[in-house]
């Protein structure tokens, strides 16, 4: 290999386009602080044309609405400011025609959504997509059994790789986890994993429990609120859990965080972070009387109200409550609570928080 001259300034040697690449795998606080690199590199990520491409924050929630007095299910988004159109269109307009939609995941700007279809018999289809784009990619159909009834989770983190993968949880007639099941966007094919399961995992069905997929693994709550750990490779790893049972879990600046119920005090909120995966170090940041969320009510996390989400880049949490179904936000350091938005009164779910995405959906190889 050829020697690089003594003193070399690699960096800049790269092309705007080589540099707007890397820059778009990275989480937007890294964006944020690479401007300070240099003058030159502050006015490239600050170029519109480019802006667009970069990772964006937290934009807002996509959730479904059922009334009794409708026959089909609304879809809607909300910002996270609760002012203004919707940035994104909720429709799903863009995609295959199809009988009716249902969102079900969310992960780093690409929405898991389950399209139905009626010919005489109900069936239906995964399909993958990027809302901001309106890009979409139709899985094809996963190896089910009749009477069988799934899980499936989202996994996508563009820093790691530009393709995605859907984790499927198989379980018996007892609800117990005999493996999993991962559709690869790379290959295009799904793959059974059973190795290691022996269908003693309960994975939790409960729609206030999303799973997370944060440095390559793919973590969910049990009923029994312990944490199990998927790599895409379908190999399970147990993660160790605070001391108190593990209510729900989301993730914010690179870190796993778990949210459960004080056991002195049902109506008290404990905020868990995992700032060391290796060391499996949980570490209590925040406990928060529901006094103080809803003005003086006791409320109790799961009946009340919900956690929905956790800012990805500050210490910002929210959760929706009341029979109006209102949207608010908590901040950590502050104290301070405000009320968002009131999203109505219809039974609502999921809350799929949304980051938009302006990478191509990469599919089958490329």
């Amino acid at each position: 290999m050829e020697d690089l001259p003594v003193g070399r300034n690699l960096v800049a040697s790269l092309t705007d386009d080589l540099i707007v690449d890397i820059l778009r795998r990275l989480p937007v606080r890294s964006v944020c602080r690479s401007k300070g690199v240099c003058p030159y590199w502050r006015d490239l990520i600050a170029d519109h044309d480019h802006r667009k491409k970069m990772p964006q924050t937290l934009s807002g929630f996509f959730y479904t609405s059922f009334s009794e007095e409708r026959s089909a299910a609304e879809h809607h988004f909300t910002s996270v400011t609760g002012i203004g159109m919707p940035l994104i269109s909720p429709t799903f307009a863009f995609l295959p025609q199809c009988k009716e939609v249902i969102p079900l995941d969310s992960c780093n700007g690409h929405l898991l959504c389950r399209c139905l279809q009626f010919d005489g018999v109900s069936k239906f289809h995964y399909a993958v997509c990027n809302p901001t784009t309106e890009e979409w990619v139709m899985l094809p159909d996963a190896n089910w059994a009749i009477g069988e009834n799934r899980i499936a989770c989202l996994c996508f983190d563009p820093a790691i790789s530009p393709h995605f993968h859907v984790v499927e949880y198989v379980e018996d007639e007892a609800e117990c986890v005999t493996g999993v099941e991962i559709y690869s966007s790379k290959t295009g094919l799904w793959t059974l994993h059973e190795n290691g399961w022996n269908g003693v995992v309960f994975v939790s069905l409960s729609v206030n429990r999303r799973s997370v997929f944060l440095n390559g693994f793919l973590h969910s709550v049990t009923p029994a609120d312990e944490i199990v750990a998927v790599d895409i490779e379908g190999k399970k790893i147990p993660v160790p859990d605070p001391d108190n049972d593990i209510g729900i879990i989301h993730q914010t600046q690179g870190c796993l965080c778990a949210f459960n119920i004080y056991l002195l005090d049902i109506f008290k909120l404990s905020i868990w972070f995992l700032e060391d995966c290796d060391t499996n170090n949980w570490i209590l940041k925040h406990t928060v009387s529901s006094l103080d969320l809803f003005e003086g009510k006791n409320y109790r996390l799961d009946f009340e109200y919900q956690v929905i989400a956790v800012h990805p880049e500050c210490n910002l949490i929210f959760f929706v409550s009341g029979l109006d179904n209102t949207l608010m936000a908590y901040e950590m350091d502050r104290k301070e609570v405000r009320a968002i938005r009131n999203l109505g009164h219809d039974y609502c779910w999921p809350y799929l928080p949304y980051v938009p995405l302006f990478s191509e959906l990469l599919t089958d190889g490329r």
